[in-house]
């Protein structure tokens, strides 16, 4: 279909959404407009709080909770594994090994079964 100018093509395709014009007056479009854009500030400034509440804060810096608790877990998985495979090295009794054996592959079960 072709048509006369790019913006006819645009609306025609749903890309461009012309504002109506109103013949009696432009102050209630305008006061709507600017309703609308004082609601979307307001909603803004409410997400950015939300998320400045979530924050950890100390003297010296932010830190986001969930950053925080996965570098926890991380660590101490790191401890448990080295600990592990120490003992699987140096260890001579075998009853004892397979407790760190089973040690070490839940705590890799447990990262692998993270989606």
């Amino acid at each position: 279909m072709y048509t006369e100018n790019p913006e006819d093509y645009l609306q025609h395709r749903g890309m461009l959404i012309k504002p109506i014009e109103n013949t009696f007056t432009d102050k209630p479009l305008e006061m709507e407009h600017e309703k609308k854009l004082h609601d979307m500030k307001i909603e803004d400034i409410k997400m950015e709080a939300d998320i400045e509440e979530k924050r950890w804060k100390s003297c010296c810096f932010q830190l986001e909770p969930e950053s925080s608790l996965f570098f926890g877990k991380m660590a101490i998985s790191v401890m448990v594994i080295g600990l592990c495979g120490y003992q699987l090295i140096t260890l001579k009794d075998c009853n004892y090994q397979s407790l760190y054996s089973s040690l070490l592959s839940s705590v890799i079960t447990f990262w692998l079964s993270k989606k």
